[in-house]
């Protein structure tokens, strides 16, 4: 299949990952932006100038097509064609990347993902941080915030009050 006929996928890991990475510190919300930018550049052209640009100098040999991007601040964006596909399947620093990679060599040939919806505030919409939607919420935070009372938190807090 011609590159110029990629659909951008991702995968729910990922989309998590750079939520938490827009509510983190100043670097991490900068590479998040980044990757959003990258992300819509390649939606509207797999072949764009700038995203390429900002791959990687050597790019990945331990993964079969394997696209890895530097986002800056020692944060990288990690991406894989598959069935006329380019699934992100991985954004955090350089050494939980490089674990990533390792982890994984041997399972990334069947990866569940999702088209990254398009539009006009794309970027805004998908990586903003907005809380998840109420089927996506974690069950086991739902449990433990089910169990927490007044009474358990004055505990937890009591040199504060």
């Amino acid at each position: 299949m011609a590159e110029t006929g990629l659909e951008i996928h991702q995968t729910r890991r990922f989309s998590k990952a750079l939520q938490a990475m827009q509510r983190a510190d100043k670097s991490a919300r900068d590479a998040a932006a980044r990757a959003a930018k990258i992300i819509a550049d390649l939606q509207r052209d797999p072949l764009h100038d700038e995203a390429e640009c900002k791959r990687t100098r050597y790019g990945e040999l331990r993964l079969q097509q394997c696209r890895k991007y530097d986002l800056a601040c020692g944060y990288r964006l990690i991406g894989l064609k598959r069935q006329g596909r380019l699934i992100f399947v991985y954004i955090g620093s350089h050494d939980d990347c490089q674990r990533w990679i390792e982890n994984n060599r041997e399972n990334v040939e069947e990866i569940e993902s999702e088209p990254v919806p398009r539009g006009e505030n794309n970027a805004v919409q998908l990586f903003s941080g907005a809380p998840a939607a109420e089927s996506e919420r974690d069950e086991y935070e739902e449990q433990l915030m089910a169990r927490l009372d007044e009474h358990v938190l004055r505990d937890i807090f009591s040199g504060l009050c």
